[in-house]
């Protein structure tokens, strides 16, 4: 039997709030979370940032969440806010994945190898592969930047594949965290990082190999100017449309067949929720894969063009 929850009449104004704050977030949590609010929560970012109302560091509220005067909005914290979600998991899974290569490579036998070590050596001639085909120049650097870029990118975007339900139960086992975004690649920042870096990347080689002068010569036409971010901005915001688009519709899936659930109250609606989820998986393996296949090319493709005589 839940209990209601009764403020204490007697508290300080403060307390009051507080209690306030509690009551509706207990009642409320009964109820049927409105289409809107579910999808908004499992696309929030767990926020850490600088909040002005108590001059100190913190993590944001959102509209689900309890708070109270001296807490922030994502909107209030301003620049000086990160997503940890997004740092964590792209830094826990270059890790794994990096990690694995290398032991791989520490192990390699030269006799006959084993099933991992025919993987890893598959990924990597084939990254090799459309280095050799596609980059005409010499570098040390393309190479390791299109590994990196391909199966970095790619490792973000099977986290796609999980539950969107597994962040809701972890934080609820006791991690504390209400908002937590296992898919790096759905948070805009994490591809325009990346892209960030290929634009480091293209201008050092167009330095390097036409000077500065030549450089610069390439922005007379303003129109080229425009073109020369636009290209590295339209890099990221592809691989976050996708991968945001993929997401958002495994979301819809979960939301249609738990409307039927509660409706119905029968189980069996839970057979073809689960057949429409792995249809959908299936096919949005191709997409992950395609996605890292394209930002790698278009890297390989682009420092190219910054190396190739005009």
């Amino acid at each position: 039997m839940n209990r209601e929850h009764r403020p204490n009449y007697n508290a300080v104004p403060e307390q009051l709030m507080a209690e306030k704050n509690l009551t509706e977030y207990t009642n409320g949590a009964a109820e049927l979370t409105p289409t809107a609010d579910y999808i908004s929560h499992h696309l929030t970012n767990l926020t850490y940032g600088w909040c002005d109302k108590s001059q100190s560091w913190g993590f944001a509220y959102h509209q689900q969440t309890l708070f109270n005067e001296t807490s922030c909005k994502v909107s209030e914290m301003g620049f000086w806010s990160f997503h940890l979600d997004t740092i964590f998991m792209s830094t826990f899974l270059g890790a794994v994945f990096f990690g694995f290569f290398g032991l791989v490579l520490i192990g390699a036998k030269k006799g006959v190898p084993g099933k991992v070590q025919n993987f890893a050596e598959f990924v990597f001639e084939f990254i090799s592969g459309a280095v050799k085909s596609n980059f005409h120049g010499t570098s040390r650097i393309i190479g390791p930047l299109a590994f990196t870029s391909c199966v970095w990118i790619l490792s973000w975007n099977l986290m796609d594949l999980l539950p969107v339900e597994l962040t809701n139960f972890v934080g609820s086992s006791g991690a504390g965290v209400d908002y937590f975004k296992l898919l790096p690649t759905a948070d805009v920042n994490a591809p325009l990082a990346l892209a960030l870096v290929v634009m480091f990347f293209v201008t050092y080689y167009t330095i390097a190999n036409h000077g500065l002068g030549g450089f610069l010569k390439e922005f007379i036409n303003p129109i080229e100017l425009v073109g020369y971010f636009s290209k590295h901005v339209a890099l990221a915001l592809r691989l976050y449309g996708n991968l945001f688009a993929g997401e958002m519709i495994f979301i819809l899936i979960g939301i249609m067949f738990g409307q039927f659930l509660m409706s119905f109250g029968q189980t069996l609606w839970f057979i073809p929720g689960l057949m429409m989820n792995l249809v959908w998986a299936l096919f949005h393996i191709l997409i992950i894969a395609l996605q890292a296949y394209i930002f790698m090319m278009l890297t390989i493709a682009y420092i190219n063009l910054a190396c190739a005589k005009h």
